[in-house]
């Protein structure tokens, strides 16, 4: 008499989830989704000592046996994902970030994924061919620790609705954030900023879309450093130096250090919408058109950067318009 017989895949997949959940079993509380597998197998929250944070990701493990490592760069990429799938992850991606693993069976070696936002909804398109995917690449020696790391890190980021409201404000606001630039470097530079409110969303912006990013701010003190982001910590400085609000001379600071970088990452955002235009076409229309009608200019020197202010910005592009944009998907 015969007995049933262990699927393969089936195999494959215990031994995925089994080798992640003991080498990150550090991480938190694993919550085990895959009996109603559409995309996401675990939820992952961070526990901090005893402290469970309520800081979490969404989770899919994916299989091994299409694991691929390029040659040209030494990514990994797992393909054969369903644009169905990239949808799904995508929509869970407005409530929590989602990442995947992949687990190479005969190394026990795990790769992470960064969150899979914005690399699903490039993939998307017109047809129903399926992706592949990219994993974070690094050596032999970091697999135990890079993913945990990274996974702390990811759990700890803005979310996403954050990020794409300051991107929003971002450029709904870069007019003024060009002429508040100009106005603190023109102006007496003991009087207080014009607009303390630009200067404070100017912050509130930078603190989320920089989150990721590496400053070397070395004209600036560590405290300084510490409270870059903070609207009040500026105030404080001038308050304490007798004066009132935030003087000329203190917005500098923070200006100065952060200007170039939001362009910067403004100009990343603007390739990546644009990257994923089949799925804004569809998704938000409005986003899409505000990234369109606001591009993003080159200037990362300060000179470059303070000329931009007093309507030296300048919004036009020199293509066939946001029609033909849209036409294009």
């Amino acid at each position: 008499m015969d007995f049933p017989k262990r699927i393969k895949q089936h195999k494959a997949e215990s031994d995925s989830y089994a080798i992640l959940l003991y080498k990150l079993r550090d991480l938190g509380i694993f919550r085990n989704l895959t009996d109603n597998d559409y995309g996401v197998d675990f939820e992952i929250e961070l526990v901090d000592g005893a402290t469970v944070t309520g800081k979490y990701v969404k989770a899919q493990v994916k299989s091994s046996e299409n694991l691929t490592i390029r040659k040209a760069d030494s990514v990994p990429t797992v393909g054969g994902i369903k644009q169905s799938t990239l949808n799904y992850w995508a929509e869970l991606s407005y409530k929590t970030h989602v990442i995947a693993y992949v687990v190479d069976l005969e190394t026990e070696n795990i790769y992470i994924s960064k969150p899979l936002f914005w690399q699903a909804i490039s993939l998307m398109d017109a047809s129903n061919k399926t992706k592949t995917i990219e994993f974070v690449p690094h050596d032999e020696k970091h697999h135990s620790i890079i993913p945990s790391l990274f996974t702390k890190i990811y759990a700890h980021s803005p979310s996403l609705m954050d990020e794409i409201y300051c991107h929003k404000m971002a450029l709904k606001n870069l007019k003024q954030f060009f002429d508040l630039y100009a106005d603190v470097f023109h102006y007496d530079f003991h009087m207080p900023v014009n607009e303390l409110d630009v200067l404070e969303s100017f912050l509130e912006v930078c603190r989320v879309l920089l989150w990721s990013s590496r400053m070397d701010h070395k004209d600036l003190t560590e405290e300084e450093k510490e409270y870059i982001y903070s609207f009040s910590y500026w105030r404080n400085v001038t308050e304490q130096a007798g004066g009132e609000d935030v003087a000329n001379y203190v917005a500098q600071k923070p200006l100065k250090a952060l200007m170039p970088h939001l362009l910067d990452v403004l100009r990343q955002y603007e390739s990546r919408v644009f990257s994923s235009k089949y799925y804004w076409k569809h998704k938000s229309p409005t986003y899409l058109k505000l990234v369109y009608d606001f591009p993003i200019p080159k200037a990362s020197d300060h000179e470059a950067i303070r000329d931009l202010g007093y309507g030296q910005y300048q919004r036009s592009r020199n293509d066939g318009g946001f029609s033909y944009l849209i036409s294009k998907c």
